[in-house]
């Protein structure tokens, strides 16, 4: 009788209840400068795993989260995948920025477990680490085209100063990619400076073209912690016109400008949370739910994905083998992601997405276009 009974309750035991967990590495910059876009992708990451789990979890086990903090710090950072390797987990996901991608890819890769990272949008970064390592999100180049495609539309004539971080890979990449399309498509570029992180970034500009009005836009290739200081320098030297930068820019962080902001801040980015896309929505609604808030930046959205990506290939994959996950990823086609379609159809390169234009002003993200680059 004992039998039957203890039969009968493993027959209405949910899966999830029984089976022992898949645990996912993560690493995100939790603390230090890159926070501001690390954190809503954790958050994105942790609504994933509740809802994949209130479904049934994948294989039949429920996931789990094992997060390590980067700092914000490359050693810290490598360190951090280091202790998750030795955990032995079934795959590893997080950052958004390329410097610390590399990183902490590097290890995992080395060790043959799968990585996607959530953010990191130096297209290169598959090339270089192989072919146990993908991006959820597109790469700087298509973000550039795209960002130069809507500048010259926006403002066809008037020459554009570009302001680049040298001490970020991610941000040089993305100046020499708009650069490049945006004198391809005709734009004038009157000067092109670099700055470090900390340092004033307009000392050796000449504040006459600022001033005068002569200089018709901005673009700073930058991370989070340049986007206040930098378009503050900006209006200080006299500049009163837009602002467009790439996907470092998308963070809370700008809230700190105020009325500096105007008249915008036009950024590229993952997603919008104005689209009525499906996926968009019910993601929006479910981060409301969760965290009483509207989704802090498309890096939430992208945390989301990049879990819900290892689960789809998880499942294909019918085991946790790293060999047969990595297979499984490889051939993902059409995955619905919040943040777009996502497909690696090209093998090492980033998946071909839409690239979201959004304008900060008056403390408000608004939706500006879609560019499809």
């Amino acid at each position: 009788m004992r039998v039957i009974l203890i039969l009968l309750l493993s027959l209405f035991a949910g899966p999830t209840l029984a089976a022992e967990p898949l645990v996912i590495g993560v690493v995100y910059n939790l603390t230090g400068g890159m926070a501001s876009i690390d954190v809503p992708g954790l958050e994105g990451m942790k609504l994933a795993v509740e809802r994949i789990n209130a479904q049934g979890g994948v294989v039949g086990r429920p996931l789990r989260l094992e997060v390590r903090d980067g700092g914000s710090d490359l050693k810290q950072c490598r360190a951090a995948a280091e202790a998750l390797v030795r955990l032995k987990v079934v795959a590893m996901a997080g950052l958004n920025d390329s410097d610390f991608a590399l990183a902490a890819g590097e290890v995992s890769t080395l060790a043959r477990i799968p990585f996607v990272t959530a953010g990191a949008t130096l297209p290169g970064l598959p090339r270089i680490l192989g072919d146990y390592f993908f991006m959820a999100c597109f790469g700087d180049d298509a973000q550039a085209k795209a960002m130069a495609k809507f500048a010259i539309r926006r403002q066809p004539e008037g020459p554009m100063l570009m302001l680049t971080d040298q001490d970020s890979a991610f941000a040089v990449a993305l100046a020499r990619s708009f650069s490049k399309s945006f004198q391809k498509r005709g734009g004038e570029i009157s000067a092109s400076l670099n700055f470090t992180q900390g340092s004033q970034p307009l000392r050796q500009a000449d504040a006459s073209c600022l001033g005068a009005g002569s200089c018709k836009g901005v673009f700073v290739a930058g991370v989070p912690e340049d986007a206040v200081p930098v378009v503050t320098a900006l209006r200080n030297a006299g500049y009163s016109g837009p602002v467009y930068s790439g996907d470092g820019f998308d963070t809370p962080l700008l809230a700190g400008l105020a009325g500096m902001a105007s008249p915008g801040i036009y950024v590229s980015t993952h997603v919008s949370f104005d689209n009525p896309r499906q996926q968009v929505q019910a993601f929006a609604k479910a981060w409301e739910a969760a965290y009483g808030s509207r989704p802090a930046s498309g890096f939430a959205a992208l945390g989301y994905d990049a879990v819900g990506l290892l689960a789809d290939a998880l499942n294909r994959a019918g085991s946790t083998d790293h060999a047969g996950l990595r297979r499984a990823l490889a051939a993902t086609r059409g995955y619905a992601g919040v943040t777009g379609e996502i497909s690696y159809t090209t093998p090492l390169s980033p998946p071909l997405k839409p690239v979201v234009i959004q304008r900060f002003e008056g403390g408000k993200w608004t939706f500006e276009a879609e560019v499809r680059p």
